[in-house]
């Protein structure tokens, strides 16, 4: 695992949580306003309840996620680039008709009928 680095901001500023793997455990660095602070977790489910609690806090207080490196992705951008007419994401649904809105027969209209009369 390498280091990944999640980055929020705030009117202007500008705060990282970084995770960086070591021989013992895993290190998390919070860089923003103030001095750096650094946490120490033997576990990684720790730190990700830690991390979790600690970006609910961040997102309830105003900041926003604004990235996340390293970017894992690998091809090109697919979002700006209109789809091929074979590109069948949904193929599952090709077979599924919505059957077509008939107007009720006469059957029908007097069950309804039936139905509403008061008894």
């Amino acid at each position: 695992m390498e280091e990944q680095i999640w980055s929020f901001s705030r009117d202007g500023e500008l705060l990282e949580i970084k995770r960086t793997p070591t021989t013992d455990g895993f290190l998390l660095g919070v860089n923003g306003d103030g001095p750096p602070r650094t946490y120490f977790f033997t576990g990684l489910p720790r730190l990700e309840q830690f991390q979790s609690d600690f970006e609910k806090f961040l997102l309830g207080t105003g900041w926003l996620f604004v990235g996340f490196a390293p970017d894992r992705r690998s091809g090109r951008e697919r979002r700006h680039f209109s789809r091929l007419l074979t590109d069948r994401r949904r193929w599952w649904t090709d077979g599924v008709r919505t059957p077509p809105r008939t107007e009720p027969d006469e059957r029908t209209r007097r069950l309804d009928r039936i139905s509403r009369r008061p008894r």
